[in-house]
């Protein structure tokens, strides 16, 4: 049975919003595993190649969103994905904040919620590589009741291979620590809780 293509819902947009470029992503998401997805690895690999950052998608593709470079931008890879075993001493915790929210939109999505997003990369003048990516989203429960909600994520570097000389207190990303209503952070720096969801 084929997956129904839900690709032309994803609305984007880009251009310049006061001192920074923007790229900009909104749409309703697409329950995991009920959509058809769109990875495209020649533009993953063009954005990220030797950065040591992954071309992270504004829309996660396992929503329905399309993998193309409208839909890509250099993003963390401990914030995408989750911190090597060896490094997550040195971040306090396992990492994957931005991953973190994806797999709670997962989850929500398949007990019958709606979300709708709008993602922004900011970039600063001069720069291919967004210095921070807002999330605002509304969710509605299965009963009609809806909440925004919206997070900030700082984009720090990733580098390449991190070097021995480096103290786990250099190496800690410096996230926002932002919690919901329900009492969860989206951070591993230090001094936030390390909730899980």
């Amino acid at each position: 049975m084929t997956l129904p293509d839900i690709s032309h819902r994803f609305l984007f947009t880009s251009g310049n919003r006061g001192n920074h470029f923007f790229k900009e992503a909104s749409g309703e998401l697409g329950v995991p595993g009920q959509v058809m997805t769109h990875r495209v690895v020649a533009d993953q690999r063009t954005v990220s190649s030797g950065t040591g950052d992954h071309a992270g998608h504004l829309i996660g593709i396992q929503f329905g969103a399309p993998g193309d470079l409208r839909n890509l931008g250099l993003q963390n890879a401990n914030t995408n994905t989750f911190a090597p075993k060896p490094l997550q001493e040195a971040f306090q915790g396992s990492g994957g904040s931005y991953h973190n929210l994806e797999s709670q939109w997962a989850e929500q999505l398949r007990q019958g919620y709606s979300i709708r997003v709008t993602i922004t990369d900011k970039y600063r003048p001069g720069e291919n590589r967004p210095y921070t990516r807002s999330v605002t989203w509304t969710e509605t429960a299965p009963t009609g009741q809806s909440q925004r909600l919206s997070l900030e994520f700082v984009n720090f570097s990733s580098p390449p291979k991190p070097r021995q000389s480096l103290t786990p207190l250099s190496l800690r990303p410096l996230f926002f620590c932002l919690s919901f209503p329900k009492g969860i952070c989206f951070s591993s720096a230090a001094g936030c809780p390390t909730s899980r969801l």
